[in-house]
């Protein structure tokens, strides 16, 4: 009730299991509270080793077994934040030219539980707010969630786009 008020999709809602890759769609067509769910990757040791040695980030939680399980928020290595995000669109962007114009931002990052190798995430991508800036596009704003093998929620964002008329 409170998302047909609004127009703004809020976690609980009721999502619409998407007909067609949302990617495809231009702004008027999509539907608020559409969805589509990818995956699972499976996040491995030598993905997290890879992402360190091409990007520099070689913080401990990584790269050291024994100092991330001294960290009370870490069982062990984890992979990187950002990795997760990676994947997380490798997993659901549509890679042909259509609607999508343009990724304009993240918003409300979180990472609520590592991941660890051998954990396997999933994505789900939902139409979260749509809003008109011209004659040519508006803004769409997605819910991301990212999840774990177990169905715990690893990361969450909202995911700013432009897409055409």
């Amino acid at each position: 009730m409170i998302s047909a008020i609004t127009g703004t999709w809020i976690k609980g809602a009721k999502v619409i299991d998407a007909e067609s890759h949302p990617f495809t769609k231009r702004f008027g067509d999509l539907k608020i509270g559409e969805t589509i769910s990818a995956g699972p990757r499976t996040i491995t040791m030598e993905d997290i080793e890879h992402f360190a040695e091409f990007t520099g980030d070689t913080f401990y939680a990584h790269m050291d077994e024994k100092a991330a399980a001294a960290n009370p928020f870490f069982p062990g290595r984890v992979a990187h934040g950002y990795l997760l995000l990676s994947f997380a669109a490798g997993l659901f962007v549509e890679p042909n030219p259509g609607p999508v114009l343009a990724n304009t931002g993240l918003n409300s990052l979180g990472f609520q539980k590592p991941v660890v190798p051998g954990d396997a995430i999933s994505v789900r991508l939902t139409v979260k707010r749509k809003t008109r800036r011209n004659e040519e596009y508006g803004e769409v704003r997605w819910n991301v969630t990212l999840t774990n093998q177990d169905g715990d929620q690893v990361a969450e964002y909202e995911l700013l786009t432009m897409v055409s008329y």
